[in-house]
């Protein structure tokens, strides 16, 4: 199977505004993080994609989440946004991801929705939520469905992502809170970065 343009790890970022969402990317692109999800219930969302795109360029990826229409999808690939997430899937957005170049990840849950999702012409499938399920329903269910990419999402503490991947998912979304909540709720970027180290080392070696 070949690997979506998709990093491992994909951090979450919802309801922070542009002036905290900018500098806590930062710190965690020098943890090592190279994809970040701004949700589009987020205030200034498409400020900070904008933002974002334009300070890293290709060095990192960056896109949208909650995405719940055909219109957001259009204003993602304008702001510069590279990918969408939906915690659902809509043949609508598909297409229009596609239209637009933007990666697209609607969001399933039983391998019914997974197969919907990857024959409507999604670039990986966003099981969600992965919990109370937990790793082993990846496994079960990626044993039939081995050809399709999966990104979960879902309460992903460092053990349970490292477990997901080792089920065979490509990708992981994570919320900065598990990383560090307290750090975000401060504002201390510098100690979220140190966190979301510690997290990445936790889940071991990056794939090839």
């Amino acid at each position: 199977m070949n690997r979506p343009d998709l990093p491992e790890v994909v951090a979450i970022l919802r309801g922070l505004a542009p002036e905290r969402a900018v500098p806590a990317v930062g710190a965690l692109v020098d943890a090592g993080i190279r994809a970040f999800e701004i949700t589009m219930n987020s205030p200034g969302a498409l400020t900070s994609i904008e933002r974002l795109a334009a300070r890293y360029g290709a060095d990192v990826r960056v896109g949208a989440g909650t995405v719940r229409s055909v219109d957001q999808v259009g204003q993602v690939a304008a702001a510069g946004g590279t990918f969408a997430l939906s915690p659902h899937t809509d043949t609508g957005i598909i297409a229009a991801c596609r239209e637009s170049g933007l990666l697209s990840v609607p969001g399933a849950f039983t391998p019914t929705e997974i197969e919907h999702a990857w024959r409507s012409g999604a670039d990986v499938v966003k099981v969600f939520p992965v919990q109370p399920a937990g790793p082993g329903y990846l496994r079960a269910v990626r044993d039939p469905l081995d050809d399709v990419p999966l990104l979960a999402c879902g309460g992903l503490t460092a053990e349970v992502g490292r477990e997901c991947l080792a089920a065979g998912c490509v990708s992981l979304g994570v919320g900065l809170g598990l990383f560090d909540a307290d750090a975000v709720g401060r504002d201390d970027w510098a100690a979220l970065g140190r966190s979301a180290a510690g997290y990445l080392e936790a889940l071991g070696p990056r794939r090839p």
